[in-house]
Parts: structure tokens; C-alpha cells; sequence
């Protein structure tokens, strides 16, 4: 079974699919004040599940290839073993945005509505398409070569380092405030060759047309409401210019990529609501809490 915890208690109203890589310690706070806040609401209160998909930090290795389709078969097989059978508000981040619209297309009836964070869309590839090799490195829209890198470190036993390195990246670099034990936990995770390998496949898989060709279009989703939260475009020009050695217009081509891409989900559902995170990157959950709490919150009581 894979690994989870739920904060808060059954029955779960909540389901979130993690970014690439992501631990639980990662979206704990989160989870833990979504509860607090959700209690006192009507038709908002209930358990938040939070999972690692296999071989993911302390699951198992997968017996699948880590395409879309299996992940989300492997949740519900998960909530089938919680024996969770009512529908669920799905909140997921990143890579894990993918996975979430292949579950509520395959399981339309689990799912009562869903809220995005920077989700990554099966048109992902555009990004590929209209920037030569070069700009395309400079973007840093790839994720695979820290992957790799990560990877031969570890396996040359500097694993040291890659916690060292990691340690100033995010999630840290957007939140201070884990426990000694949610840090250890996830800088762990990065030295785990199994994790490592795992999240490569997961990612190579997201981005192969043929295996996520059906989640393009709007076509079998599901018309369920759906909240998008994207970050904040001048936040991340300047993360670009800073971190990349990028010139502000450049940047700013690559965030207008970014955020078009993003928005096409809102074509998805004809009950839609886009809302730009304030100050903040990528990790808008450990960024902008307030804000992720306050629409899932609104999403939720929408749907009461």
C-alpha cells in the first residue's frame, strides 16, 4: 500500500496530489491548518489525505510505469483500501495537477471539484516548440537534469551535498518554519536512489504525447468546478533574472508561456475561478497558505 497520512479525521473531504518529488512533510502544515480553519465552516469540515505515490519516499516501489493512467488507478485503488467511497475535492500542485485531471476523468463520480497550483498541462511541450535548445535550458522549465544530477551524486556517495544544496532550494527556500523532523524526512528523501529514479520516470512519462495526448482537451473532463491559483508573473520574472541570469525579457516571454499554458485548464469546466497568488512562486501552498486555504475553503462551502 502506498504511504499517507490524513490529518483531521474520516470521513475525507480533501485529497491532494503532490508536485514531483513531494513528501508529505512538505504539504503537512498545509494540511494541518486547512483542518483548524475548515472545522468551524459549514460543509467544509472533514480529513485531508495527503500520499506518496509508489516509490515515493517511504511506499514502495511501483510494479507500473509512472504514467498518468496507473497513478490515478493507484489512488483509487488507495481510497478503496481507506474505504473512503464519497466524493472528494481534489487539491494538487504541479506535476501533480496531471494526475489529478486523469483521475476525475476516469472517476468523475469520486470527484466534487478541484483546485489547481501551477498545475502542469499536457501542453507542456509547447514550451519545447516555440524556444530553441538554448532558451530552453535557460528557462528552466526542464526538471529532469537536477533529477540525473541528484541521482550521480548520490550514487557517488555525496549525498551529503545534494542535502547541503537542496537544503537552499525549495521547498525551504519558500518556507522556514518545518519541524527537525518534516526536514529530515524530506532532505532524506533526496538521497533515496529508489525516489530519485521514480520521480524521473514520473516525469519523463508526464511529458511523453502518447500517454497524456487524451488530457489536452477539455473533452471528457468532468464539469465539475475548478479553481486555478496561479504565482505571481513578477515574483517569478525576478526569480528568473536572479536565479537564471536571465534578462527581464526573456523572463517575462517565458512567464507569458507559463500562464497561458496554465489558464487553458480554466476552458476545462463551465464553473471556473482564477485567482493569481501574491508574492509567491512556484510552492504557493507554503507561499501563499492564506490564499490556497481561503479558496479551498470557498470551493468547498460552494459545494455544500
Amino acid at each position: 500500500m502506498q504511504y499517507y497520512k490524513i490529518a483531521g479525521k474520516l470521513p475525507l473531504r480533501f485529497v491532494v496530489e503532490m508536485g514531483l518529488g513531494a513528501c508529505i512533510e512538505e504539504w503537512m502544515p498545509f494540511a494541518e491548518q486547512l483542518v483548524e480553519q475548515s472545522a468551524s465552516q459549514p460543509g467544509c469540515s472533514g480529513g485531508v489525505l495527503l500520499y506518496e505515490r509508489y516509490g515515493i519516499n517511504r511506499s514502495p516501489a511501483p510494479e507500473n510505469t509512472r504514467t498518468p493512467y496507473h497513478i490515478a488507478q493507484e489512488l483509487q485503488q488507495l481510497l478503496a483500501q481507506i474505504e473512503h467511497t464519497e466524493k472528494v475535492i481534489l487539491i494538487a500542485h504541479s506535476q501533480g495537477g496531471l494526475y489529478a485531471q486523469q483521475y476525475a476523468r476516469l472517476f468523475p463520480e469520486r470527484v466534487e471539484g478541484i483546485l489547481l497550483l501551477d498545475p502542469l498541462s499536457a501542453r507542456d511541450y509547447l514550451f519545447k516548440e516555440k524556444l530553441s535548445s538554448k532558451q530552453y535550458t535557460q528557462s528552466g522549465v526542464d526538471k529532469s537534469s537536477n533529477l540525473i544530477l541528484m541521482k550521480k551524486l548520490v550514487k557517488m556517495k555525496m549525498g551529503w551535498l545534494v542535502k547541503k544544496m537542496m537544503k537552499n532550494a525549495p521547498p525551504f527556500y519558500y518556507f522556514q518554519n518545518f519541524s527537525s523532523k518534516e526536514e529530515n524526512v524530506i532532505l532524506n528523501s533526496y538521497t533515496n536512489i529508489t525516489h530519485l529514479d521514480t520521480a524521473y520516470q514520473e516525469y519523463v512519462l508526464a511529458h511523453d504525447k502518447k500517454e497524456i495526448q487524451a488530457l489536452e482537451k477539455k473533452e471528457g473532463f468532468p464539469d465539475i468546478p475548478l479553481t486555478l491559483i496561479t504565482h505571481d508573473s513578477e515574483f517569478a520574472i525576478k526569480e528568473s533574472m536572479q536565479f537564471g541570469n536571465n534578462t527581464r525579457e526573456f523572463a517575462e516571454k517565458v512567464e507569458n508561456m507559463w500562464q497561458d499554458i496554465m489558464k487553458e485548464y480554466l476552458t476545462f469546466s463551465k464553473t471556473t475561478k482564477y485567482i493569481q497568488a501574491k508574492s509567491s512562486g512556484h510552492y504557493i501552498h507554503l507561499s501563499d497558505m492564506e490564499t490556497v486555504i481561503e479558496e479551498t475553503l470557498l470551493l468547498s462551502s460552494f459545494l455544500a
